[in-house]
């Protein structure tokens, strides 16, 4: 079901579902709007947001994340562009002029995948129970 996709920087930090887009179609098929999988995605991004750990130099940082909602994938994202603009750099580091990289996001998903696995999967079946396509 789940499989490891992305670069070295992110190994065991991305999970590839495959068959989302598939039930997708079947839920517009039967008439859903989709709202369901947007709630669930961003139940989701929430489970890796309460995980994140980030720098709390000044705390700023750790009050810019947020889960997005998304009907195929759950987003997370750190850092505004008038408040925390910084946050790729804490995560990614910047090398060239010393900063190591803190990836508190990918840590965070490494931390809370057993979780977010379980609910995506319990999810799931109850959208498609809720839409008589189990």
């Amino acid at each position: 079901m789940a499989t490891q996709a992305g670069s070295a920087f992110h190994q065991g930090g991305t999970v590839l579902v495959e068959g989302v887009a598939e039930v997708n179609r079947k839920l517009r098929a039967a008439g859903s709007d989709l709202s369901e999988m947007s709630e669930l995605m961003h139940r989701l991004g929430t489970i890796v947001i309460t995980n994140a750990r980030p720098p709390r130099n000044s705390g700023e940082l750790a009050g810019t994340l947020r889960a997005g909602k998304g009907k195929t994938k759950a987003v997370v994202r750190a850092g505004y562009r008038s408040r925390g603009a910084h946050a790729g750099v804490v995560h990614y580091g910047d090398p060239h002029r010393g900063n190591r990289a803190q990836p508190f996001l990918t840590d965070a998903l490494k931390r809370s995948q057993g979780r977010v696995v379980a609910e995506l999967a319990s999810g799931i079946d109850l959208i498609l129970r809720n839409n008589g396509l189990t």
